[in-house]
């Protein structure tokens, strides 16, 4: 049961990744952030509400703010890469940090996996090289963000790494918290990454010279709400996953996340995906 939720939250993630990316190439993506965190915050709190779920004691409460932070600077770096790079390059390597660190989590913590997850993490690691490799001159990305500013692959492998060791933090935090209060530490999760997202949305108007507010477009609402939806729910199945298994199990399956944004990506945006990109995509697969 474990590994499917795991599939299941790599499903959510891989598709929260690709329309949080839309809407970061349509507007930015501190504010994109922002409003992702916002609408999970309303779905849970209205389920808070609803069902006068408690947030939990003291220590649950301080892990899941933690939680929010690492989340917060994860899906960052992640979406920044996603704006001014390529998804088919950060997706990718960032799932594969996630499944090595995580496992290298579930082992300091006293977990002892099978040989084959042994295996998977190997694959993991064989794809980060793969997908590392300079691009030919037919892999240069294809078209750009309507900021018309591009990164190469230095930036867009560091905000790659920068995510992946955060995302680790978050999945290492959430699995500390368990299931004892149920869902609603997501809430505190969606709070503290709302607080850090309004913080520094603020720090980048001031620097704009604190420009009109404008009301957003249709166009970005609708990825930005998808988005929302599709991260709570996968975050959801990640407490229930690692509640039923292994930390070092659950983290690398995680790792099929990036088919879920690759392959989106490549036929609603038509993202070049090189040979290279589509053997580490096969590499993960296995990993899954």
């Amino acid at each position: 049961m474990d590994v499917l939720l795991g599939i299941g939250v790599a499903a959510g993630l891989g598709l929260a990744d690709f329309f949080g990316g839309m809407s970061g190439r349509r507007t930015g993506p501190i504010r994109t952030i922002t409003g992702v965190q916002v609408v999970g915050a309303v779905i849970i709190g209205s389920y808070v509400l609803a069902t006068r779920h408690t947030l939990g004691d003291t220590r649950t409460m301080l892990l899941a703010v933690l939680a929010g932070g690492a989340l917060t600077l994860g899906i960052g770096f992640m979406y920044t890469g996603f704006t001014w790079g390529r998804m088919g390059v950060v997706a990718p390597v960032t799932a594969a940090l996630i499944a090595v660190l995580t496992f290298g989590v579930g082992l300091v913590r006293g977990e002892r996996p099978s040989a084959l997850a042994l295996a998977g993490v190997g694959l993991a690691i064989v794809a980060v090289v793969l997908i590392s490799r300079p691009p030919q001159a037919e892999d240069a990305p294809a078209g750009g963000s309507e900021t018309g500013k591009r990164f190469g692959l230095g930036a867009e492998l560091g905000l790659s790494l920068a995510a992946g060791a955060s995302l680790a933090t978050f999945q290492s935090t959430i699995g500390e918290i368990g299931d004892a209060a149920g869902l609603a530490p997501l809430l505190v999760v969606r709070a503290a990454a709302i607080a850090l997202s309004l913080l520094a949305l603020g720090v980048v108007w001031r620097r704009a010279g604190f420009p009109r507010l404008r009301v957003p477009r249709r166009s970005t609402l609708v990825p930005v709400v998808a988005s929302g939806f599709l991260l709570l729910v996968a975050h959801a199945l990640l407490l229930e996953a690692l509640s039923l298994g292994l930390l070092s199990i659950v983290g690398p399956i995680t790792a099929l996340s990036p088919a879920f944004t690759v392959i989106p990506a490549w036929l609603f945006l038509h993202e070049h995906i090189s040979r290279v990109q589509a053997t580490a995509g096969l590499v993960l697969v296995a990993l899954g």
